[in-house]
C-alpha cells in the first residue's frame, strides 16, 4: 500500500471531533463510457486513482478536500448539454469541469460553461477547433491538439521525402477538420493531397477507389471500428502490401484489432494495415521515474492496474492524460488558494456568478507547468498542451518509439530520433509515394559498338592498303592515267566516312559535339568520295564526247581538283552555316511504350534515347540531300553517256554506275529503317552501319580492284602495248596512243 493511501487512511481512523474539518470543494468529471468513443472507462480509474493521490498530499489544497461527480455523456453533445444544465441547477456547486473525452461534447460544453466562470479540461479531446480561445476561452487541455499532431505529420511526411499523399477519414466533424488543416500544413510544404475518401457505412467502394488510384502514403482519420471494417475489405481485395504506408489515429486501444467484429481474423487485419506509423503524445517509459507530485511511474500503474483489475478499456492508453488533468486543476486550485490568502476568501468563496474568481482560475491555470509522469506539462495562451510528440511505428505486435517532435524547439531540431530503433521498411526502402519512374538513356551496347568499329577499323586498313598500292604505283600506267590524286581524295574520303561509324555509335548526352562532328564527316566522305568520281567521269566525257563536239581540250587534275574542292567546299559551307545559324543539339525522347516495371524496387524504369536536332533541322537537311541528289543525276547522266568508251584505263563510268546504284538503294533502305526503327537505338545503328560499312567498302572495291587486276600486266613492264584495244567503240581515236600520260590528260 502506497504511503498516500496510508496517510489518507490514517486520517479518517484518528478523526478526532472537534478537529479542523476538511471543507469540501467539487468538480463535475464528464466521462464517455458509450458511444463513439467509450475512452471513459479507462480514464476515469486514472482520475479516481489520482484524486486519492491529490487528498493524501497535505501540500496539495491544505484544509480542503477535492471530491467529483461525474456522468456518462456517451460522447453526446445533447447529452453533455443535458447534464451540464442538470448540475449547474444542483444544490452543489462545482468549481471546475474535467473532461469530456470527445470534441463533440467539449465544443458544445466548453462553448458555454465559460458562463458559469467554470474552467473546463479535457484530458483527451483534441479537435483543432477548440483551440480558438476566443470561442472557448475556459478550455484547456492536457493532450496536443490535432493542428499539434499534424505538425509532426507533417514532419515526418517530409522527413521521408514524401510529395504525394492520401486522406481517407470519417464524416465526423474531428476528422474533417483534421484532414482540413493537414492539407494546408501539406501545401506550405509542397506536399500534395492528391485524393480524399470519406468512408461510408460500408468502406468496400471506398477501398475500391484506394486501390484504383494506387493509393501509397495514407493518411487516416476514423475511429477504430471502422478502421477494422475497413482493413478488413481491404483484406478481401488483397489491397496491401510493402508499398502502402498507413499514418494512423494515436487513441486506439492497444490490441484493437484483435476485437471481433468483422468476418477477418485479428492477423488479416494487422497484415493489411502492416507496419503503419502513428503520432501520441509523448509518455516517458521509466518506472522508476519519479515526477514532480512525488509518485513513480510503476505506484501509479499499481495502483491503476488494482483500479481496474488489470482489465485493458478503451481509453487505457491515455490513463496518464488522466493522471495530468487531475493534477493541472489541483495545481490551478492550489495557486488560486494562495492568492486568496489574505483576502478572507476562499475556495468555497467560488459561484457561478464571481467573474473575479473565474478569471483568477483562469490565469492561474496558464501558469501550471510541472514534470509529471507524462512528461512536462504546460500551456500555451490558447490553452492548449505543450506536449512534445512521440512518432512511432507498429513493428512485431506493438508500436515502438524512433523519434520525437518538440515544437518549442528551435528550427531544424524539431525532429529527434531514437538511436536503438529504427523505422523497418521492406528492403531496407522507404516507399515511394507514388509509382516512380526511373529514366536510364538507352546507348548503343557496347559488343555491338564495338564489334562495328572493329568492320570500319577493316575498312580504315583496306583503304590504307588501296592507298598505298596507288602511291607506290602511281607511276604505272594505268594508274597513272587514271589520276592517282584524284585516287587518294576517294580513298580519303572513304576513311572518313568510315570514321563516321565511331563518332555515330558515341552516347551524344555525353559527348554533345558528336552531333556536329557526325554531320562534318558524312558530308566531307561523301563529298570528296563521289566528288571524285564524277570528276573522273567528267574527264572521260570531255575527252571522248565533248572535245569531239565542242572541241575543247581535255582537263587537267588540277581543274578537276578545283571542282571537287567547289563541290566539297560548297557542302562544307553549308554545314558550318547549319553550324552557326542553328548548331544542332541533343534531343531526349522518352520511350514510355517500353517501360520496364521493377517490382522489387517499385519503379518503372523507361529508356530515354538522344537524337540531334535543331530548329531548321528538316530545311538544312533538304538542301544538302537536294544538293547530292543533283550530284547524282548529273553523275548518272555522265556515266550514261560514256558507257561505251572501252578506254578502261581512264574511264570509270560503269563502276561509277554500280556506285550510283549502290548508295541510292543503300541510302533508301537506310532511310527506311530509321523511321521505322526510330527508337530501336541498337539495330537502327547496326543497320546504318551495315550499310555505310558495306557501300563504303563495295565502292572503293568496284574502284580499284579493276585497276588492281588491269595493273598486272603494266605493272610487269609490257610498255609497248597500245592504250587501246582494237576499235570497237565510235569513240575510238587512231590519234590516241600510248604517249598519252598523266601531264595531258
Amino acid at each position: 500500500m502506497s504511503l498516500h493511501r496510508l496517510a489518507f487512511l490514517l486520517q479518517i481512523l484518528f478523526f478526532v471531533p472537534g478537529q479542523t474539518r476538511l471543507k469540501d470543494i467539487y468538480i463535475l468529471g464528464l466521462f464517455p463510457m458509450d458511444g463513439d468513443y467509450a475512452g471513459g472507462k479507462g480514464i476515469k480509474p486514472a482520475v479516481d486513482v489520482t484524486m486519492s493521490y491529490v487528498n493524501s498530499d497535505s501540500n496539495v489544497l491544505p484544509g480542503y478536500r477535492l471530491n467529483m461527480k461525474w456522468n456518462d455523456t456517451k460522447c453526446h453533445a445533447g447529452y453533455g448539454i443535458k447534464i451540464l444544465a442538470y448540475r449547474m441547477c444542483s444544490s452543489t456547486t462545482f468549481i471546475m469541469i474535467l473532461g469530456d473525452g470527445c470534441s463533440s461534447v467539449c465544443k458544445v460544453m466548453a462553448s458555454v460553461s465559460h458562463v458559469w466562470n467554470l474552467v473546463q479540461v479535457s484530458y483527451s479531446a483534441s479537435s483543432l477547433a477548440l483551440s480558438d480561445d476566443e470561442k472557448f476561452p475556459f478550455f484547456f487541455r492536457v493532450v496536443p491538439s490535432e493542428k499539434q499532431l499534424n505538425y509532426a505529420r507533417v514532419a515526418l511526411v517530409k522527413y521521408f521525402k514524401w510529395t504525394k499523399v492520401v486522406a481517407v477519414y470519417q464524416t465526423k466533424a474531428v476528422f474533417v477538420e483534421l484532414i482540413h488543416n493537414i492539407e494546408e500544413m501539406l501545401k506550405l510544404e509542397n506536399i500534395t493531397i492528391i485524393a480524399k475518401f470519406e468512408l461510408s457505412e460500408n468502406p468496400k467502394s471506398q477501398v475500391l477507389d484506394l486501390k484504383e488510384a494506387d493509393a501509397r502514403i495514407i493518411i487516416a482519420a476514423f475511429f477504430e471500428d471502422v478502421a477494422r471494417n475497413f482493413f478488413c475489405e481491404a483484406f478481401k481485395i488483397r489491397f496491401s502490401g510493402p508499398r502502402i504506408v498507413w499514418v494512423m489515429p494515436s487513441f486506439y486501444l492497444i490490441n484493437w484489432w484483435k476485437i471481433n467484429d468483422t468476418d477477418c481474423t485479428g492477423n488479416e487485419i494487422l497484415s493489411t494495415v502492416g507496419d503503419y506509423l502513428s503520432v501520441d503524445p509523448y509518455i516517458k517509459s521509466d518506472f522508476a521515474y519519479q515526477d514532480d507530485n512525488g509518485i513513480t511511474l510503476k505506484q501509479f500503474m499499481d495502483d491503476y492496474n488494482v483500479k481496474t483489475n488489470n482489465t485493458i478499456y478503451p481509453g487505457a492508453l491515455l490513463a496518464l492524460a488522466g493522471y495530468d488533468s487531475v493534477w493541472v486543476i489541483a495545481r490551478a486550485l492550489n495557486a488560486t488558494l494562495a492568492d486568496l490568502k489574505n483576502t478572507g476568501l476562499g475556495l468555497e468563496s467560488f459561484s457561478y456568478t464571481n467573474n473575479d474568481m473565474g478569471i483568477l482560475l483562469k490565469n492561474n491555470m496558464k501558469k501550471v507547468k510541472f514534470n509529471s509522469l507524462s512528461g512536462h506539462v504546460s500551456f500555451y495562451e490558447n490553452g492548449d498542451s505543450t506536449n512534445v510528440m512521440t512518432l512511432e511505428q507498429f513493428q512485431d505486435g506493438k508500436l515502438v518509439t524512433f523519434g520525437w517532435y518538440n515544437a518549442l524547439a528551435d528550427k531544424g531540431k524539431k525532429l529527434t530520433w531514437n538511436k536503438s530503433v529504427i523505422v523497418r521498411w521492406v528492403n531496407g526502402m522507404v516507399p515511394w509515394d507514388s509509382v516512380q519512374t526511373r529514366m536510364f538513356t538507352s546507348s548503343v551496347i557496347m559488343p555491338l559498338y564495338i564489334s562495328m568499329c572493329v568492320f570500319a577499323g577493316i575498312g580504315i586498313l583496306l583503304s590504307v592498303f588501296f592507298l598505298a598500292f596507288n602511291i607506290k604505283f602511281k607511276t604505272a600506267r594505268i594508274i597513272n592515267m587514271s589520276s592517282p590524286n584524284i585516287n587518294n581524295l576517294i580513298l580519303f574520303g572513304c576513311i572518313t566516312v568510315y570514321t563516321y561509324v565511331f563518332v555515330h555509335g558515341l552516347d551524344i548526352s555525353q559527348f554533345p559535339i558528336a552531333c556536329q562532328a557526325k554531320g562534318y564527316l558524312i558530308v566531307i566522305g561523301f563529298s570528296l568520295v563521289f566528288g571524285s568520281l564524277f570528276a573522273k567521269t567528267w574527264r572521260v566525257y570531255v575527252i571522248f564526247i565533248a572535245s569531239k563536239k565542242l572541241r575543247r581540250r581535255a582537263p587537267k587534275d588540277v581543274h578537276l581538283l578545283m571542282k571537287i574542292g567547289a563541290y566539297s567546299a560548297l557542302n562544307a559551307g553549308i554545314v558550318v552555316l547549319w553550324t552557326v545559324a542553328d548548331p544542332s543539339y541533343p534531343l531526349k525522347k522518352q520511350l514510355d511504350h517500353q517501360k520496364v516495371y521493377d517490382e522489387v524496387n517499385d519503379v518503372f524504369e523507361i529508356p530515354v534515347i538522344w537524337s540531334c536536332t535543331s530548329e531548321y533541322f528538316r530545311h538544312f537537311n533538304v538542301v544538302l540531300l537536294g544538293i547530292q541528289l543533283i550530284l547524282l543525276l548529273f553523275g548518272a547522266f555522265l556515266t550514261f553517256t560514256t558507257r561505251k568508251v572501252n578506254t578502261p584505263v581512264l574511264n570509270d563510268s560503269k563502276a561509277i554506275g554500280m556506285c550510283i546504284y549502290n548508295v541510292i538503294v543503300l541510302a533508301a533502305v537506310a532511310l527506311l529503317f530509321s523511321e521505322i526503327l526510330e527508337d530501336d537505338i541498337n539495330i537502327a545503328y547496326g543497320i546504318n552501319c551495315i550499310l555505310i560499312i558495306g557501300g563504303t567498302t563495295v565502292t572503293q572495291c568496284l574502284i580499284f580492284i579493276p585497276k588492281m587486276l588491269q595493273s598486272k600486266d603494266y605493272i610487269l613492264g609490257d610498255e609497248g602495248q597500245t592504250c587501246a584495244s582494237p576499235a570497237t567503240s565510235k569513240y575510238t581515236t587512231r590519234t590516241m596512243t600510248c604517249n598519252i600520260t598523266s601531264k595531258n590528260v
